[in-house]
């Protein structure tokens, strides 16, 4: 198997272009096309439909596209492994944490990994917990710390700690006027929330099904912080973690409902279900998590 080519191959798909892989990789153009032609060689079979306005990528290499992230994070993985064991306590320890986590929590706990294990280089990603667990499922992160369940085949979560969740109104909304506050005028409200693939997302949605409140609108904005905001200037109500709102100076617009009542999630970290696959790095990193959080092995 030729890595240059499955390298290239990547790239290509993920720059949508040959002309854009070839700088990036700061290769000709013939070579790029030269090495997706051995690895089409390779499997027998079309890899990237070559439409002269279009750039498509065919099933099957949809197929070696995803296998091939999956070899090359692998390989990345094998080397840090050999420069860990060569060097001691050394390489790099790609992190992923969900927005909640990486904002607010996950800070003071790399602050903490730092001073004990200065060699160990920190590189930290920040995304949705959808987008994090499939980054460690395709091998481009070592662990992540989500909120949120974690169902993806291949990996393995624990919790560290656990986090309230509040709905939050803004200060001159007119459900704070009310002495009581009825089922019906809790309908037809608006409400912001986060996107798609977001832990804080998911906990929304479930609340307002289970107490089958009917939202008038639904206003998704990507970070915590402008979920906050769009509350406090009055743009609708949000179900939100305490976190977040005693990070933002916001304790003012939490607001207990009736009939709603308020759940707790967990944090949690993920980790490839195969030990052979968890660097030292990543478990001395599970470990201080553990010792912060007063977390006991199983």
């Amino acid at each position: 198997m030729d890595l240059e080519a499955m390298k290239t191959f990547v790239a290509a798909v993920d720059q949508q272009s040959f002309t854009k892989a070839s700088k990036m990789l700061n290769l000709s153009q013939p070579t790029v096309s030269f090495h997706i032609k051995n690895l089409e060689k390779y499997f027998e079979a079309d890899l990237i439909d070559r439409s002269p306005k279009r750039f498509i990528v065919t099933q099957t290499g949809e197929l070696v596209y995803q296998r091939s992230r999956q070899i090359l994070g692998l390989i990345d993985k094998t080397k840090a492994e050999v420069l860990e064991f060569h060097k001691q306590l050394r390489g790099k320890l790609h992190i992923g944490a969900s927005y909640t986590v990486g904002e607010y929590i996950l800070p003071s706990v790399l602050k903490e990994f730092d001073e004990h294990y200065p060699a160990i280089d920190l590189e930290v990603q920040i995304a949705n917990t959808e987008r994090i667990n499939r980054a460690i499922q395709l091998h481009e992160l070592d662990i992540g710390l989500v909120e949120g369940q974690v169902n993806h085949q291949g990996l393995k979560s624990e919790p560290f700690l656990e986090d309230e969740m509040v709905v939050i109104v803004p200060r001159d909304h007119p459900i704070r006027e009310r002495a009581s506050i009825t089922f019906q005028q809790l309908q037809d409200q608006t409400w912001i929330t986060r996107e798609g693939g977001s832990g804080t997302r998911a906990v929304m949605d479930s609340m307002l099904e289970s107490y089958n409140i009917r939202p008038k609108k639904l206003i998704t904005i990507g970070s915590n912080h402008g979920v906050v905001q769009g509350v406090k200037e009055g743009l609708g109500l949000s179900l939100i973690s305490k976190t977040v709102v005693e990070h933002t100076a916001a304790e003012q617009l939490i607001k207990k409902l009736p009939y709603i009542k308020t759940t707790s999630r967990y944090f949690s970290l993920v980790t490839h279900a195969n030990e052979e696959e968890i660097s030292k790095n990543v478990q001395l990193f599970v470990g201080k998590v553990k010792d912060l959080y007063r977390l006991s092995e199983k």
